[in-house]
């Protein structure tokens, strides 16, 4: 039971989900950031995030599969890692770019050129060690939430005991299913945050 709840969690929270979530978190905070964007820019935007940090890594992973270039959607080995990463990362950086051409706060696309930043910094560190990626994509969002709350001067404290809750729940579901060991996944964690404030703060 506890296996199986371990699953759903890793694909609830998988990484490429994460910057969809922040965004549609960000859309309904009670900030003047959510609210002088309209409903339609709003949807309009998410569906970009969702278009170009999730589907289209995600088609490009199934067409590596289907080449043998990467043998499983779960990528457990290092060596299968290195094309996902590097094509993610250009999406990444595609949605950044796209963004930062819109009149709107800068929260928005700083959170997504962090996004890039980790998933480059996840492929460099993956040459020589496995990283949790789901646990870097958890601490950065916790951390996009975190550098939001300072730089805005807007109280965040729900989200992000939320983020903190889900954040553990993740790193328990990797670890039930021997995907990490401990190192790892604290590894993962800390380099999202750490990574995600500075960029966030400075």
């Amino acid at each position: 039971m506890e296996e199986k709840i371990a699953k759903i969690i890793s694909v609830l929270f998988h990484p490429l989900l994460v910057p969809s979530y922040t965004f549609f978190v960000l859309f309904n905070i009670n900030s003047y950031i959510s609210f002088i964007i309209p409903y339609s820019a709003k949807m309009l935007m998410i569906s970009m995030v969702f278009i170009t940090t999730c589907l289209f890594p995600l088609l490009f992973v199934f067409m590596m599969k289907r080449r043998g270039i990467v043998k499983s959607l779960q990528m457990n080995t290092r060596e299968e890692r290195v094309y996902p990463f590097s094509v993610t990362a250009i999406f990444y950086f595609l949605a950044y770019h796209l963004l930062k051409q819109l009149q709107i706060s800068d929260v928005y696309y700083i959170f997504l050129l962090g996004s890039a930043l980790l998933v480059i910094i996840a492929l460099l560190i993956n040459f020589y060690w496995k990283i949790s990626i789901h646990m870097i994509s958890m601490g950065g969002m916790l951390a996009a939430f975190i550098g939001i709350s300072f730089r805005l001067e807007i109280e965040l404290i729900t989200i992000i005991a939320l983020s903190v809750l889900i954040s553990g729940a993740v790193g328990f579901a990797r670890l039930r299913l021997s995907s990490h060991e401990p190192i790892q996944i604290y590894t993962g964690f800390l380099s999202g945050v750490l990574v995600m404030l500075l960029i966030f703060l400075l």
